[in-house]
Order: structure tokens, then C-alpha cells, then sequence
């Protein structure tokens, strides 16, 4: 929807569709329009972009798409540019992030950053102030310079004694459970948040005001629902398209909290966790 249209109805483009925008859509009536091409083929991805831009709908420039699905072209971005000083080499032991962005109109918003601990997933990254904006800034460069427009983008990122660098970027939400990570962490929906870009709208920013942390449920298992009814920290989360059993979201007011729950939630899985 451009933006002198009436506001009443929101009509949005997708490519290749998440199911999880589809019917988060559906949820909020509005109005999807769809297409499948092969992003790593630019040629065949411009024809339904001008379709639907010319029907009124924001979309991304063919070449953003491209680049962002092809690993070695957001690689030679970052080392072309500079976006990682000394070299894009990480360490084993260097702290791996994700950053969950949404972008309109070519400005970019991260919404999210998640750290990768031993036990599994934890929201917001435990980071300090200077270093989550220099994590921010680094993500934001790159998809400037890949050209995107709009839409949810989901970036990994290594802390190295060199500072933040870039793994891997992609158009799209993150996989299950981090949209539900940043939920509970501080009540924000990446999915209806990656549909108010997608009708060219911004996005108000929400600070989490507290840790989610998932673990992953290994196979076979089989979780002690009673118990966890009666914990008020713990969510159970099964991605609807998902053939594994899902992962265990807890919330806490500390990282510390949440490892510790973590590990004692362990005891109610029986097959273990993964």
C-alpha cells in the first residue's frame, strides 16, 4: 500500500511466503499478494517485483534478494567493504549472535538480538550498551549496502577480540523459537511487526524488560505437561511446520536465572534435550 493510499486496508507482497506471515495476514486482514521464483536468479525474480510494484505493493529490488540468499555475495560485501576489521575469520570460542531486523522505506531497525549459549538460545543478548551498537551498526551497513528495502532480515554475527563480524544474512524471520524469545522477552511480535514494514509502515522499537531463554526437546522425549503447568516462567513452544518436537521458553529476570532454570527444567523431559 503506498503511502497515499487510505489506510483502512493493508496490502502486502510476499516472496516465496512464510507460512508464520501468512497467517499472522490472515489474523490481522490483510491483504496478501504472493509470488515462488528462485531468488538466486535475478532475472527470473524481476518480473513478479514489477508486477507487484506496479499494483501498488513495496518490494525489494531484485539484486537485494539475490545477494542476501547467496552466502558468498553478503561474505564478499562485508570483506569488501570493511565491515569486519582484520578479516571475516572467527574463533571457536567467540560468542555467536543472531539480529533480527525490519526494514522500510531502506531504513533498517534492529529489533532483536540473541545470544547462542551452551544450554541453547537466549533473548536479549547479554551485551553492553556500546557493544549492542556496534553490533547494530555493523548489520544495519550491510543490508544498506545490499539494498534492502523491506521486510524482516535475520544476520548472524561472532564477537571476536576484533569486534563484531558477520557469519551469514538473509531476507526473512528467524527460525522458531526466536520470534517467540523476543515475545516474551519484552512482548514484541516479530511477525506482525515484519507485516507493518511490508505495508510501508514504521515500526515503534521495544526494549525487552526481561530474559527468555529455549532449549531445544531432543527425540524421543516426553515433557511432564503437569508439571509445567504449574511453573508460571515456562512456555512450551511446537512450530507448527516443524517434524521435531519444538523447544521449552522460560523467562527470568537475569541471564544467571535463566541458565539455572534452564537446567532444572531438564529433569522434566525425559529423553533429554538437544
Amino acid at each position: 500500500m503506498k503511502e497515499d493510499e487510505p489506510n483502512d486496508v493493508r496490502r502486502i507482497f510476499l516472496l516465496n511466503p512464510d507460512p508464520r506471515l501468512v497467517r499472522q495476514a490472515a489474523r490481522a486482514g490483510v491483504q496478501v499478494r504472493s509470488a515462488v521464483a528462485d531468488v538466486h536468479d535475478e532475472a527470473a525474480l524481476r518480473a513478479p517485483l514489477a508486477q507487484a510494484e506496479a499494483a501498488g505493493l513495496f518490494v525489494n529490488p531484485a539484486r537485494a534478494l539475490r545477494v542476501l540468499a547467496d552466502p558468498v555475495a553478503v561474505q564478499r560485501l562485508v570483506r569488501d567493504n570493511r565491515l569486519s576489521p582484520g578479516g571475516t575469520e572467527v574463533a571457536a570460542g567467540d560468542l555467536r549472535l543472531t539480529v533480527e531486523t525490519l526494514s522500510v522505506h531502506g531504513m533498517h531497525q534492529a529489533v532483536g538480538i540473541t545470544a547462542h549459549m551452551p544450554y541453547g538460545l537466549l533473548h536479549p543478548a547479554p551485551l553492553t550498551n556500546d557493544t549492542a551498537a556496534d553490533v547494530r551498526a555493523v548489520v544495519t551497513a550491510l543490508l544498506d549496502l545490499a539494498g534492502y528495502q523491506y521486510g524482516p532480515a535475520h544476520t548472524s554475527v561472532a564477537l571476536t577480540t576484533r569486534g563484531p563480524v558477520i557469519t551469514a544474512c538473509r531476507a526473512g524471520l528467524a527460525d522458531d523459537p526466536v520470534p517467540e524469545l523476543v515475545k516474551a522477552a519484552g512482548g514484541f511480535d516479530l511477525a506482525a511487526g515484519a507485516l507493518e514494514v511490508l505495508s510501508g509502515r514504521l515500526v515503534d522499537s521495544v526494549r525487552p524488560n526481561r530474559f527468555a531463554a529455549a532449549v531445544m526437546l531432543g527425540s524421543p522425549w516426553r515433557l511432564d505437561t503437569a508439571e509445567v503447568g504449574v511453573l508460571p516462567h515456562v512456555r512450551y513452544v511446537m512450530p507448527p511446520e516443524a517434524l521435531r518436537p519444538g523447544h521449552l521458553v522460560i523467562h527470568a529476570d537475569s541471564p544467571e536465572v535463566a541458565a539455572q532454570r534452564v537446567a532444572s527444567l531438564s529433569a522434566l523431559v525425559v529423553g533429554g534435550t538437544s
